[in-house]
Protein backbone atom coordinates (compact mmCIF):
# COMPACT_ATOMS: atom_id res chain seq x y z
CA UNK A 1 0.00 0.00 0.00
CA UNK A 2 2.77 2.41 0.99
CA UNK A 3 4.69 1.61 -2.22
CA UNK A 4 1.56 2.32 -4.27
CA UNK A 5 1.10 5.71 -2.58
CA UNK A 6 4.72 6.63 -3.24
CA UNK A 7 4.32 5.67 -6.92
CA UNK A 8 1.18 7.80 -7.18
CA UNK A 9 3.02 10.76 -5.61
CA UNK A 10 5.90 10.41 -8.09
CA UNK A 11 3.41 10.33 -10.97
CA UNK A 12 1.72 13.46 -9.62
CA UNK A 13 5.09 15.24 -9.42
CA UNK A 14 5.83 14.20 -13.00
CA UNK A 15 2.45 15.56 -14.12
CA UNK A 16 3.20 18.87 -12.43
CA UNK A 17 6.55 19.12 -14.21
CA UNK A 18 4.92 18.28 -17.54
CA UNK A 19 2.35 21.04 -17.03
CA UNK A 20 5.11 23.47 -16.15
CA UNK A 21 6.95 22.55 -19.36
CA UNK A 22 3.81 23.10 -21.45
CA UNK A 23 3.42 26.65 -20.23
CA UNK A 24 7.11 27.44 -20.59
CA UNK A 25 8.19 27.04 -16.99
CA UNK A 26 11.18 25.02 -15.87
CA UNK A 27 10.57 21.86 -13.82
CA UNK A 28 10.90 22.37 -10.06
CA UNK A 29 13.58 20.34 -8.31
CA UNK A 30 14.04 20.04 -4.56
CA UNK A 31 17.45 20.90 -3.13
CA UNK A 32 18.50 19.00 -0.05
CA UNK A 33 21.00 20.13 2.59
CA UNK A 34 22.85 18.11 5.20
CA UNK A 35 24.20 19.26 8.54
CA UNK A 36 27.30 17.71 10.06
CA UNK A 37 27.91 18.31 13.76
CA UNK A 38 31.16 18.80 15.66
CA UNK A 39 31.93 19.09 19.37
CA UNK A 40 34.27 21.96 20.29
CA UNK A 41 36.63 21.26 23.21
CA UNK A 42 39.14 23.98 24.03
CA UNK A 43 41.62 25.04 26.70
CA UNK A 44 41.39 22.02 28.99
CA UNK A 45 44.73 23.01 30.60
CA UNK A 46 45.10 19.63 32.28
CA UNK A 47 47.87 18.64 34.69
CA UNK A 48 49.02 15.20 35.78
CA UNK A 49 46.68 15.53 38.76
CA UNK A 50 43.60 16.59 36.80
CA UNK A 51 40.57 14.32 36.63
CA UNK A 52 39.19 14.15 33.11
CA UNK A 53 36.22 11.91 32.28
CA UNK A 54 34.36 12.33 28.98
CA UNK A 55 31.92 9.46 29.33
CA UNK A 56 28.39 10.47 28.30
CA UNK A 57 29.40 13.96 27.15
CA UNK A 58 29.88 13.57 23.40
CA UNK A 59 27.07 15.08 21.32
CA UNK A 60 28.53 14.59 17.83
CA UNK A 61 30.47 12.05 15.81
CA UNK A 62 33.46 14.39 15.55
CA UNK A 63 35.31 16.79 17.84
CA UNK A 64 37.70 19.68 17.26
CA UNK A 65 40.39 20.67 19.77
CA UNK A 66 42.19 24.01 19.21
CA UNK A 67 45.09 23.19 21.52
CA UNK A 68 45.99 23.70 25.16
CA UNK A 69 45.30 20.18 26.39
CA UNK A 70 48.39 20.07 28.62
CA UNK A 71 52.11 20.81 28.77
CA UNK A 72 52.66 17.17 29.78
CA UNK A 73 52.84 14.85 26.78
CA UNK A 74 51.69 11.91 28.86
CA UNK A 75 48.50 13.80 29.72
CA UNK A 76 48.02 14.75 26.06
CA UNK A 77 48.31 11.07 25.13
CA UNK A 78 45.79 9.93 27.76
CA UNK A 79 43.32 12.67 26.85
CA UNK A 80 43.41 11.97 23.11
CA UNK A 81 43.15 8.25 23.80
CA UNK A 82 40.02 8.78 25.87
CA UNK A 83 38.42 11.13 23.32
CA UNK A 84 39.17 8.69 20.51
CA UNK A 85 36.82 6.22 22.22
CA UNK A 86 33.85 8.60 22.09
CA UNK A 87 34.32 10.12 18.64
CA UNK A 88 34.72 8.76 15.13
CA UNK A 89 37.12 11.62 14.41
CA UNK A 90 39.24 13.84 16.65
CA UNK A 91 40.85 16.87 14.96
CA UNK A 92 43.57 18.53 17.03
CA UNK A 93 46.07 21.37 16.70
CA UNK A 94 48.76 22.15 19.26
CA UNK A 95 48.52 25.23 21.47
CA UNK A 96 50.86 27.44 23.43
CA UNK A 97 50.56 25.08 26.40
CA UNK A 98 52.02 22.17 24.44
CA UNK A 99 54.96 24.37 23.44
CA UNK A 100 56.34 25.23 26.86
CA UNK A 101 59.72 26.24 25.39
CA UNK A 102 60.01 27.71 21.91
CA UNK A 103 63.51 26.42 21.20
CA UNK A 104 62.13 22.86 21.26
CA UNK A 105 59.11 23.59 19.08
CA UNK A 106 60.11 21.10 16.36
CA UNK A 107 60.60 18.27 18.84
CA UNK A 108 57.21 19.05 20.43
CA UNK A 109 55.52 18.87 17.02
CA UNK A 110 57.24 15.59 16.21
CA UNK A 111 56.17 14.09 19.52
CA UNK A 112 52.58 15.22 19.04
CA UNK A 113 52.56 13.70 15.55
CA UNK A 114 53.70 10.40 17.01
CA UNK A 115 51.03 10.51 19.70
CA UNK A 116 48.23 11.25 17.23
CA UNK A 117 49.41 8.53 14.85
CA UNK A 118 48.80 5.96 17.61
CA UNK A 119 45.06 6.37 17.12
CA UNK A 120 43.47 5.75 13.74
CA UNK A 121 40.75 8.36 14.31
CA UNK A 122 42.91 11.18 15.74
CA UNK A 123 44.28 13.72 13.26
CA UNK A 124 47.02 16.23 14.02
CA UNK A 125 46.20 19.30 11.92
CA UNK A 126 49.73 20.72 11.81
CA UNK A 127 50.41 21.25 8.06
CA UNK A 128 47.57 18.83 7.40
CA UNK A 129 44.13 19.56 5.91
CA UNK A 130 41.30 17.07 6.35
CA UNK A 131 38.32 16.96 3.96
CA UNK A 132 35.26 15.33 5.50
CA UNK A 133 32.07 15.07 3.42
CA UNK A 134 32.85 18.30 1.59
CA UNK A 135 34.13 20.12 4.69
CA UNK A 136 37.80 21.11 4.87
CA UNK A 137 39.26 21.32 8.39
CA UNK A 138 42.33 23.54 8.49
CA UNK A 139 44.39 24.09 11.63
CA UNK A 140 47.19 26.37 12.84
CA UNK A 141 48.61 27.52 16.15
CA UNK A 142 48.79 31.13 14.96
CA UNK A 143 51.13 32.59 17.59
CA UNK A 144 48.93 35.66 17.96
CA UNK A 145 48.73 36.85 21.55
CA UNK A 146 48.78 33.31 22.96
CA UNK A 147 52.38 33.11 24.14
CA UNK A 148 54.23 35.45 26.48
CA UNK A 149 57.89 36.00 25.70
CA UNK A 150 60.44 37.70 27.94
CA UNK A 151 63.57 37.78 25.79
CA UNK A 152 64.57 38.86 22.29
CA UNK A 153 65.47 35.35 21.11
CA UNK A 154 62.03 33.96 21.93
CA UNK A 155 60.38 37.06 20.48
CA UNK A 156 62.21 36.59 17.18
CA UNK A 157 61.46 32.86 17.15
CA UNK A 158 57.77 33.45 17.73
CA UNK A 159 57.64 35.98 14.88
CA UNK A 160 59.12 33.33 12.59
CA UNK A 161 56.54 30.75 13.66
CA UNK A 162 53.72 33.28 13.23
CA UNK A 163 54.92 34.16 9.74
CA UNK A 164 55.06 30.47 8.78
CA UNK A 165 51.52 29.90 10.04
CA UNK A 166 50.16 32.99 8.28
CA UNK A 167 51.71 32.01 4.96
CA UNK A 168 50.42 28.45 5.32
CA UNK A 169 46.92 29.66 6.24
CA UNK A 170 46.72 32.19 3.43
CA UNK A 171 48.00 29.81 0.74
CA UNK A 172 45.80 26.95 1.91
CA UNK A 173 42.63 29.05 1.97
CA UNK A 174 43.49 30.26 -1.53
CA UNK A 175 44.00 26.72 -2.86
CA UNK A 176 40.78 25.48 -1.30
CA UNK A 177 38.82 27.94 -3.44
CA UNK A 178 39.65 25.79 -6.47
CA UNK A 179 38.99 22.46 -4.76
CA UNK A 180 35.70 21.24 -6.24
CA UNK A 181 35.14 18.72 -3.46
CA UNK A 182 35.35 21.37 -0.73
CA UNK A 183 32.06 23.17 -0.11
CA UNK A 184 32.73 24.54 3.38
CA UNK A 185 35.81 25.24 5.52
CA UNK A 186 36.37 25.19 9.27
CA UNK A 187 39.47 27.03 10.51
CA UNK A 188 40.92 25.84 13.83
CA UNK A 189 43.45 28.07 15.60
CA UNK A 190 44.88 28.05 19.08
CA UNK A 191 45.18 31.83 18.90
CA UNK A 192 42.33 34.30 18.99
CA UNK A 193 41.93 35.24 15.28
CA UNK A 194 41.62 38.99 15.75
CA UNK A 195 41.92 41.60 18.52
CA UNK A 196 38.21 42.41 18.00
CA UNK A 197 37.31 39.15 19.75
CA UNK A 198 39.08 40.20 22.95
CA UNK A 199 36.43 42.90 23.40
CA UNK A 200 38.83 45.49 24.73
CA UNK A 201 40.95 43.05 26.73
CA UNK A 202 43.56 42.28 24.07
CA UNK A 203 47.17 41.82 25.17
CA UNK A 204 49.88 44.01 23.68
CA UNK A 205 50.03 42.67 20.12
CA UNK A 206 52.52 45.28 18.86
CA UNK A 207 50.42 46.01 15.76
CA UNK A 208 50.70 42.37 14.75
CA UNK A 209 48.70 41.34 11.69
CA UNK A 210 45.61 39.40 12.86
CA UNK A 211 45.07 35.87 11.63
CA UNK A 212 41.74 36.55 9.99
CA UNK A 213 43.27 38.93 7.47
CA UNK A 214 43.76 35.73 5.46
CA UNK A 215 40.00 35.49 4.93
CA UNK A 216 40.45 37.93 2.05
CA UNK A 217 41.55 34.86 0.08
CA UNK A 218 38.22 33.16 0.75
CA UNK A 219 36.72 34.50 -2.46
CA UNK A 220 34.13 31.70 -2.70
CA UNK A 221 33.00 32.27 0.90
CA UNK A 222 33.69 28.71 1.96
CA UNK A 223 34.78 29.53 5.53
CA UNK A 224 31.71 29.06 7.71
CA UNK A 225 33.24 28.59 11.18
CA UNK A 226 36.45 29.63 12.90
CA UNK A 227 37.01 27.92 16.26
CA UNK A 228 39.80 28.98 18.60
CA UNK A 229 41.28 28.76 22.09
CA UNK A 230 43.52 30.80 24.40
CA UNK A 231 40.76 33.05 25.72
CA UNK A 232 38.94 32.56 28.99
CA UNK A 233 35.64 34.21 28.08
CA UNK A 234 32.96 32.67 25.88
CA UNK A 235 32.78 34.00 22.33
CA UNK A 236 30.17 33.09 19.72
CA UNK A 237 29.75 35.86 17.17
CA UNK A 238 29.80 36.65 13.46
CA UNK A 239 32.20 38.92 11.64
CA UNK A 240 31.68 39.28 7.88
CA UNK A 241 29.52 36.12 7.71
CA UNK A 242 32.07 33.92 9.56
CA UNK A 243 31.02 32.48 12.92
CA UNK A 244 33.85 32.76 15.46
CA UNK A 245 33.48 30.64 18.59
CA UNK A 246 35.36 29.08 21.48
CA UNK A 247 34.48 26.93 24.50
CA UNK A 248 36.67 27.68 27.53
CA UNK A 249 35.94 25.70 30.72
CA UNK A 250 34.82 27.50 33.84
CA UNK A 251 34.87 24.40 36.01
CA UNK A 252 36.35 21.25 34.48
CA UNK A 253 34.03 19.08 36.54
CA UNK A 254 30.99 20.61 34.84
CA UNK A 255 32.57 21.18 31.44
CA UNK A 256 30.75 20.01 28.31
CA UNK A 257 31.44 20.37 24.59
CA UNK A 258 29.90 23.11 22.50
CA UNK A 259 28.24 21.61 19.45
CA UNK A 260 28.33 23.45 16.14
CA UNK A 261 27.01 22.38 12.76
CA UNK A 262 28.15 22.87 9.18
CA UNK A 263 25.55 22.90 6.45
CA UNK A 264 26.58 21.42 3.12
Amino acid sequence: MQHKQQTQQLNQNADVNQKRNKIGRKPYFYKYYMNIGFDLISDLNLTVDSEFDWEGKATSLFCVIPGNISNDMGVVYKTLKQLSVYYQGVFYIDGSLENKDLENRDSHVNELQKICSMFKNVVFLHNNVVVLDGIAILGINGWYGNYKVDNDDDRFQMKCYRYEDLVYLEKTIERLQLHVDVKRTVVVSNSVPTAELYYGEAPDLHDTVPLNYCTSKDTEHKIQKWVFGSYGKIVDTKINSINYLNNPPNDLKYYYPKRFEIEI
